[in-house]
Formats: structure tokens, C-alpha cells, sequence
């Protein structure tokens, strides 16, 4: 299970931030995610079920909270004296703008985004792991993508 931890952790941790734009609740969800994946009986492919189990994860907590419709839930805030990997990796303003307009489209669009250009996975490889045809994943994308230009266009006008 340690292997297996290691060898998924960032990813997972990545991917859950990414979605939920809330450093105060990735923790949780990726130890739970872990804790999930440890009681899974048949495994057939390790990464595409922790996606699965976070994914899940990340979209009960906002149906309970009623707050899916409405992402991005929370603003972007750093305010730790230690800063954490993912904030270091965010400080340039190009990925720090991008990050923000990831953070205003649709949940669909973006959790395809995060797995296709953030985990660098293949289009065969999103499908699967997010339980969509291959033709969705290339529609999500353009579709995000085309968001994202429109939302960065918008903030460079500004």
C-alpha cells in the first residue's frame, strides 16, 4: 500500500486541488481517497481508480453542500508562513492567471483540463479514467479550452 501511495500521491493531490481550489480540504480528501482505494476489493488499474475515488469525493462534497453548480467555491488565499509545493509552483503570474480562469469554468471542462495537460494523460486515458466516451473528453476539452481563452481575454482587456 506504501508503494502505491508514493507512487500516486501528487498526482492525486494535484488533481483534487485542481478541482476544488481549496488547499484547506486536499488533505482530507486525498487520505480519504487512500482509505477508499485500501477497502477496494478488485483493482484493475491502481491510478484510474484513485482519479475515480477522488473525483467522486471532491463532487459528494459539493452536492452536500449544494455548491456544485456554483464553482469555483473558494478564492485563492495563501496566507501559510511555509509555502507548500503547489504554491511555488503557482507563483508566476502566467500559471497563477491561468490557475484563476481553470478555477471559473465548468467542472466537466476543467477536471478534463487537469487530467489532459496538468497529468498529461491521453485522450483514451481521460475517457477511461472518468467513465466518458473519447469523443466527450475531446469536446470537454475544446470546449474548456475555448472558456479559458475567453476568460483570459476578458482579464487582459480588462
Amino acid at each position: 500500500m506504501r508503494d502505491i501511495y508514493e507512487r500516486h500521491y501528487e498526482a492525486i493531490y494535484q488533481y483534487i486541488f485542481f478541482l476544488t481550489t481549496n488547499p484547506a480540504i486536499v488533505d482530507d480528501f486525498v487520505q480519504e481517497t487512500f482509505i477508499r482505494f485500501y477497502h477496494t476489493k478488485q483493482i484493475q488499474n491502481e491510478k484510474a481508480l484513485l482519479i475515480r475515488i477522488a473525483r467522486n469525493l471532491v463532487y459528494d462534497h459539493f452536492r452536500r453542500k449544494r455548491l456544485l453548480k456554483w464553482l469555483p467555491l473558494a478564492k485563492i488565499d495563501y496566507k501559510d508562513e511555509a509555502p507548500l509545493p503547489e504554491e511555488l509552483l503557482l507563483r508566476s503570474q502566467e500559471v497563477q492567471e491561468l490557475y484563476k480562469a481553470l478555477a471559473k469554468i465548468k467542472m466537466n471542462y476543467r477536471e478534463v483540463i487537469v487530467l489532459r495537460y496538468i497529468e498529461e494523460l491521453s485522450v483514451k486515458e481521460v475517457a477511461h479514467y472518468l467513465e466518458l466516451s473519447e469523443v466527450q473528453v475531446k469536446n470537454y476539452t475544446a470546449q474548456g479550452l475555448k472558456a479559458l481563452r475567453n476568460i483570459i481575454g476578458r482579464e487582459a482587456d480588462v
